[in-house]
């Protein structure tokens, strides 16, 4: 009887702890049912993005190199700038420009909820995924709940 008993008071306290923990939690804002990924000249809902915090990347390789290709020779253009950098993107931020400038061979290296948006096209990115980004196009990101860490290939010519 006492055993039962003692048994019965800790299953009330702890569904008590249980349900007190379950109302004491904020739910996580979901999206509208009727909510679809931005399109050219749609806007984009500001409110599920934070204020934006100054990128630091980290450098990993900045150097130049002679090409050897005739038609790159005669152009005046053999020379080239590489630059490797991890870029850090906190969770809940939206990039309007990314700031790295030339060709970009992009990885993400982690991160589940990124989305880019290359020259007006919107595209969810997974990670170890790689991408390129022209030289002269606008590259903007968004991230959703996750931070995001992408490796950047930076390929300039040097002038």
């Amino acid at each position: 009887m006492t055993r039962s008993f003692m048994l019965g008071v800790s299953l009330l306290v702890v569904e008590t702890v249980i349900v007190l923990v379950c109302f004491g939690q904020q739910p996580s804002p979901s999206p509208s049912p009727s909510a679809s990924p931005a399109k050219l000249g749609e806007q984009i809902d500001t409110n599920k993005f934070d204020e934006p915090m100054p990128l630091q990347p980290i450098e990993r390789f900045d150097g130049r190199t002679a090409l050897k290709n005739p038609r790159l020779l005669a152009a005046g253009q053999a020379e080239i700038q590489m630059t490797l950098r991890n870029w850090t993107i906190p969770n809940r931020q939206r990039i309007e420009r990314f700031p790295e400038q030339g060709f970009l061979i992009v990885q993400v290296r982690s991160g589940e909820d990124v989305y880019t948006v290359i020259d007006g096209q919107r595209q969810k990115r997974t990670v170890e995924e790689f991408f390129t980004v022209p030289s002269g196009s606008n590259l903007s990101i968004e991230t959703g709940n996750d931070t995001v860490v992408l490796q950047t290939m930076a390929i300039k010519t040097s002038k």
